[in-house]
């Protein structure tokens, strides 16, 4: 469906923004006021959950004349990764109590949120730039 098509690459390319924003607006100090936007922790959150929900549907739906499964994978799993460092990152902010699965994410993902969410919006792009390639 289109539809995911299009929310998967919205959501890859902000969510990875949003990941990355300190490195990108110290380069590009004119998106400083899109990453102010997102700075409420509930709305990191609740994009986090929007991400992974996408990410996984976009598994599950095939565009037409696409690869089943294989032809979104990339943006897909970008879109699960993103989501889950942004919700990790968001309980760790909130809550004092860990659990050993959580640290697991937060040393795998949280501490690595900039080159993620780097490859999230490089990934969104090309994905928007060339929907036919296969993985992309």
């Amino acid at each position: 469906m289109l539809q995911f098509y299009f929310l998967s690459i919205v959501t890859n390319v902000l969510g990875g923004f949003l990941l990355a924003s300190e490195s990108i607006t110290e380069r590009f100090p004119g998106l400083s006021a899109l990453a102010e936007q997102f700075e409420k922790n509930s709305t990191r959150m609740l994009f986090g959950i929007f991400t992974i929900i996408f990410g996984v549907l976009k598994l599950l739906s095939v565009t037409e004349g696409d690869v089943l499964v294989i032809g979104d994978l990339l943006p897909a799993l970008s879109g699960v990764v993103i989501g889950s460092t942004l919700v990790v990152e968001s309980y760790k902010q909130r809550s004092s109590v860990t659990t050993p699965a959580v640290e697991k994410i937060d040393n795998a993902f949280v501490k690595n949120k900039s080159i993620i969410g780097i490859i999230g919006v490089v990934l969104g792009s090309l994905h928007f730039l060339f929907p036919s390639v296969l993985f992309l």
